[in-house]
């Protein structure tokens, strides 16, 4: 009777923890996720999906030569629009030799035009890569996509006076869940940043101390 006793709580301890680690539909939402199809990111130890797109110069970048390179640190941001973003990827421009020192190359990603993304570039004086995922392939296939809900995209539209859609040249507004991937020369992901509270980002220090020596 014990051994039941005791499988039960365990049994039951460990759905209580998975549950607790799925997030709930009102905390998604405070983000702007709709909950039908919540990103997840991938995990480390997953192969990195090549992509091949231009970049703000309208060269093509090939994440498979840039591994021939060296590492690759993939950052996925949500627009010009976004002060947390903006934020994230100048610290990156300014700690940006250190991170070359140790090989690596920086790619940031959103699901705006390239026009709206030379508004962040000349802002911030951005000269690592920048590509704009129209067609949202990139972060489906790292998985961080996700479909804005409607309450969200009016409180961007009530406070900013701008439209995702419109910012992302598409019908309706996707965004990535903004995430950090640090990926080694063989294309296997060794870092990730990915939460659901843009709010929360990777730091340089962090990126610095995943990425592959030499």
């Amino acid at each position: 009777m014990k051994f039941f006793t005791s499988l039960l709580f365990v049994f039951m301890f460990s759905i209580s923890i998975t549950y607790a680690q799925q997030p709930s539909d009102a905390y998604l939402h405070k983000f702007g996720i709709d909950t039908k199809n919540v990103p997840t990111g991938l995990k480390v130890g997953d192969k990195a999906p090549n992509f091949i797109s231009p970049d703000q110069y309208g060269k093509s970048i090939e994440l498979s030569k840039l591994l021939k390179k060296g590492p690759v640190v993939l950052i996925f941001y949500r627009g010009y629009w976004c002060p947390l973003c903006n934020q994230h990827l100048a610290k990156f421009q300014d700690s940006l030799q250190y991170v070359t020192q140790q090989g690596a190359q920086v790619v940031a990603v959103s699901a705006q035009t390239y026009g709206n993304s030379e508004k962040m570039i000349h802002k911030q004086n951005i000269t690592f890569y920048v590509i704009s995922d129209t067609t949202d392939q990139i972060m489906k296939d790292y998985h961080v996509m996700f479909h804005v809900t409607p309450a969200y995209q009016a409180l961007i539209e009530k406070y900013l006076k701008l439209k995702i859609n419109t910012i992302n040249g598409q019908e309706s507004a996707e965004l990535p869940v903004p995430a950090t991937f640090v990926i080694d020369k063989n294309g296997t992901i060794v870092y990730r940043q990915f939460n659901y509270d843009y709010g929360k980002r990777s730091t340089v220090k962090e990126v610095l101390e995943h990425l592959p020596k030499n």
